[in-house]
């Protein structure tokens, strides 16, 4: 029952994580430490501009050398999804003559196969068309998210392989700039953070010798982000990365047959090579279509990125230092985000080019020249994401309760003065006493309509028209604080379940198609359908679902579920996941592109990189979110808060073929209630009374 509450808690309010294991800055020592590693970068620059000659590493005859620095963690030691990679290497029949695979493995409990120790960080060399694996040597420090054991790894490949070029895969899970990259699974979730990655490469015998790597690629969810770009710029010539959550097969290595040709050694030319094979691989994808994004950044651009993107936050902090927090809080509001990865997981990163087309009717001439510099660095990318262009930026908005530890965190980072400052600023107001009360909107305010065409709200999508409205009016205080709002449908119940009791109200949907007028009338346009969840043999039950994203002519939902299945033991066993809606012109009635586990945030800081296949004739339960309705001495109803929960599931199927989505229309006669959620510039959420 532990595991149903908790469930039913993430599917409705996004709980944010505690963020990275560690702590810094705590110390003079550690913040000397961290200085050291900017004024090493400082020089660094210098030696690459006197020293162009040996701009690339010593002479290997137009060879290359592929390094993989490989955490396992629980990727590995539950799915085996790092032993999988290992292998799709080795079939890739690479020219083992022009190019070197060398591979660094640790960090995962226990390994799929067997020829790694899981006890140990040891160094092998791969070969192609075989299984085989040539221990090389084993690493004094066995901690893969301790930066001297990246500099091990890298010291002992540059010094045994001659190459004209190096290239780098960081393989594991990824927070992006604040949480950073790779969680070592024995030693307690340990991570790399942006500073500890500084401090592995800046203390390299390979850049100290004054070369670069050609590309550094990672194999990671949210780490392509210009905070990353400008770490990496003193030490590669191109970054491939992804702004979004990656699915659990990640890269597809059998396109390195195609990279270990000399003219794909360049990072222009691998980045292309390694993101269609990418891009094709999801494509293709035989049970659903995940969403991705993959790019390569010239990181020999940054600079001018860098320049433009100051100029174009100085204004912009100009403006939030005038009062002018609440507009750029919903333009930042609007903007593509990334690393949602279910109802309690939201990272805070979004699309850096799509929040300058959002801010640029109030800054154009600084949004255009930074839209400019970024579309040159941007030399490569694909993806299947509305709004996604290639670059993220950290901008924190959606993680209340974490929003000052994380820009704590955030902080130590060698990044941008005018940006980190801008963050300060923008998360005190953030994190401040209430702009607006909200308390005085009533039951009183609100008005339902239920027709069968209302004309829409200018936002219908698919098959989530609109057939009715549900609308308050604000105030102008109000209104000027007001960032989004759902409505949410429930149906009075009708079942028998014994764990459902009399009177009880059961959720069939939530929807963010709401939208404001200029005269302060908020408006939730209503469909009345909901979700049926199903297989290609005609399975087919009731579920609830939750809208977390909503964009120009689509809409993501989130569907909680229950799968039961015999583990290799065979024993049964049961794990609660998301299964990840989309809704658009193509797909009316939905079209399901994820499905997701729900695991313990307090465990796993960074995304877990896990999309599901469910297993043929798993028992499928599809949860059911129900309350009952408590009411005030006068006999109106008391807000939501105060209802009792009284939750369980839908209906079962054992799953027979592919996974369907469908929606159906609810009977229009049965009794329901309307609930709007408000949400304002600092991130709180009002519910409103009950409408009937």
């Amino acid at each position: 029952m532990k595991k149903i509450i908790f469930f039913v808690l993430s599917f409705l309010i996004c709980v944010v994580i505690s963020g990275c294991n560690k702590s810094y800055g705590e110390s003079d020592t550690t913040r000397k430490k961290f200085e050291n590693v900017i004024s090493t970068k400082e020089s660094l620059y210098v030696d690459y501009e006197e020293n162009l000659i040996s701009y690339y590493a010593h002479g290997g005859n137009g060879t290359g050398v592929m390094m993989f620095y490989i955490v396992g963690s629980n990727l590995e030691s539950e799915a085996g999804l790092a032993s999988s990679d290992i292998e799709e290497l080795q079939q890739s029949n690479f020219d083992n003559d022009r190019l070197k695979v060398v591979i660094c493995t640790g960090g995962a409990d226990e390994w799929w196969n067997d020829d790694i120790d899981s006890d140990e960080a040891a160094v092998y060399e791969l070969f192609p068309g075989t299984d085989k694996l040539d221990k090389l040597t084993v690493l004094d420090n066995d901690n893969m998210a301790d930066p001297e054991t990246l500099t091990s790894f890298m010291d002992y490949v540059y010094e045994n392989y001659s190459a004209d070029y190096y290239s780098m895969v960081l393989w594991n899970h990824g927070g992006g700039a604040v949480l950073g990259y790779g969680e070592d699974e024995r030693h307690n979730y340990d991570v790399l953070t942006m500073n500890e990655l500084d401090e592995a490469f800046v203390n390299s015998k390979l850049i100290s010798d004054g070369h670069k790597f050609e590309w550094i690629g990672f194999d990671a969810c949210l780490m392509g982000m210009l905070e990353v770009a400008d770490l990496f710029a003193p030490y590669s010539n191109y970054l491939i990365a992804s702004e979004e959550v990656e699915a659990g097969d990640g890269w597809d290595y059998k396109c390195f047959d195609v990279l270990s040709n000399g003219e794909n050694f360049t990072g222009d030319s691998a980045g292309k090579v390694i993101i269609d094979a990418y891009a094709d691989y999801y494509d293709s994808y035989v049970w659903y279509k995940p969403e991705y994004s993959l790019s390569c950044l010239d990181l020999s651009k940054t600079d001018e990125v860098m320049n433009d993107f100051e100029t174009f936050i100085s204004v912009v902090e100009g403006d939030l230092l005038e009062g002018k927090y609440s507009t750029i809080a919903r333009q930042r509001g609007r903007t593509k985000a990334f690393g949602i990865v279910n109802g309690s997981l939201c990272y805070d990163t979004v699309d850096l080019y799509n929040l300058t087309e959002n801010m640029h009717s109030s800054y154009a001439d600084e949004a255009d020249a930074l839209q400019s510099s970024l579309s040159e660095m941007i030399v490569y990318e694909r993806t299947n994401i509305n709004n996604a262009n290639g670059i993220a930026i950290y901008f924190p908005y959606n993680n209340k309760l974490y929003a000052g530890d994380w820009v704590d965190e955030y902080r130590l980072n060698d990044f941008s003065d005018e940006y980190m400052q801008f963050v300060v600023n923008f998360t005190e107001t953030f994190n401040g006493e209430p702009l607006t009360a909200w308390d005085d909107i009533t039951n009183e305010d609100a008005s339902v309509m239920i027709a069968s065409d209302t004309g829409g709200s200018g936002n219908d999508i698919g098959d989530l028209g609109s057939m009715g409205s549900f609308s308050v009016h604000l105030s102008d205080e109000q209104a000027a604080n007001y960032s989004g709002a759902s409505i949410s449908i429930w149906e009075l119940n009708d079942r028998d379940e014994e764990y459902l009791a009399e009177g009880s109200y059961l959720l069939w949907i939530s929807s963010k198609n709401v939208t404001l007028s200029d005269d302060g009338t908020l408006t939730a346009s209503l469909a009345n359908k909901h979700f049926v969840l199903g297989d290609t043999s005609g399975n087919q039950v009731d579920c609830c679902a939750a809208n977390i994203e909503i964009g120009d002519g689509y809409a993501i939902y989130i569907i909680p579920i229950m799968a039961t299945y015999k583990n290799s033991d065979g024993w049964l066993t049961s794990e609660s996941y998301y299964i990840y809606v989309m809704v658009d012109d193509e797909n009316p009635t939905g079209k399901i592109i994820g499905i997701y586990e729900d695991y313990d945030v307090n465990v796993n800081s960074l995304p877990q990189k896990k999309n599901i296949v469910l297993e043929q004739d798993a028992i499928i339960s599809t949860f059911c979110f129900g309350r009952v309705i408590k009411y005030n001495d006068d006999g109106s109803m008391a807000p939501l808060n105060d209802w009792e929960h009284n939750s369980g599931w839908f209906d079962t199927f054992h799953l027979d073929g592919e996974l369907t989505i469908d929606m159906v229309d609810i009977n229009p006669d049965t009794e329901k209630v309307y609930i709007f959620d408000i949400s304002d510039t600092q991130g709180n959420d009002y519910i409103l009374n009950v409408v009937q």
